[in-house]
């Protein structure tokens, strides 16, 4: 039985310090790729005349999927897990789409293609021009920078702020 007066016992220790801590572990429900369709029927296969192209490789996609599965746990998001695992893993595949060429691309194409390219601050027609800003990324969202590249990333960095994904304390 934890006392109220003196030492706390090993328990109450370890509650302590996890919940001073903030990180939160556990295990999640499956989140499969039908789940990610459903969600964001735009990136899902199309089938014409029996056949099926896909806008993102489905192995990419799922590739995202496990990547949010260890990153995005539900005992820290609750019911707002599904929703944040899809902006999580629909964040991960836009930033993908923007950095894929095809496969005659020359490699100025290609490393054209992956550079960052921050936030959009200006652009013109005549002579082609366009301006980024990457330090506008992180000033209404502070430690969260790369989140407001996409719409996607910016719901799942605001609900994360809300359910206190801040900072941790390592006992």
């Amino acid at each position: 039985m934890a006392s109220y007066y003196g030492t706390p016992d090993a328990s109450q220790n370890q509650n302590i310090i996890t919940t001073a801590s903030n990180i939160i572990d556990g295990t999640n429900p499956t989140y499969e790729l039908t789940d990610f369709y459903a969600s964001y029927p735009a990136y899902a296969p199309r089938t014409v005349n029996i056949t099926t192209t896909y806008l993102v490789d489905p192995l990419v996609i799922q590739m995202y999927i496990d990547l949010a599965t260890a990153c995005v746990k539900q005992a820290r998001y609750h019911s707002y897990w599904k929703n944040c695992m899809g902006w999580f893993v629909a964040h991960f595949v836009t930033l993908y789409l923007q950095s894929v060429t095809n496969a005659n691309s020359t490699a100025a194409q290609v490393i054209a293609a992956g550079k960052a390219k921050g936030l959009a601050t200006s652009k013109s027609v005549g002579d082609v021009s366009a301006g980024y800003d990457h330090g506008l990324i992180g000033n209404d969202l502070d430690g969260w920078c790369q989140w407001k590249l996409t719409i996607f990333g910016t719901q799942f960095a605001s609900i994360s702020k809300l359910l206190g994904r801040g900072g941790s304390y390592i006992w």
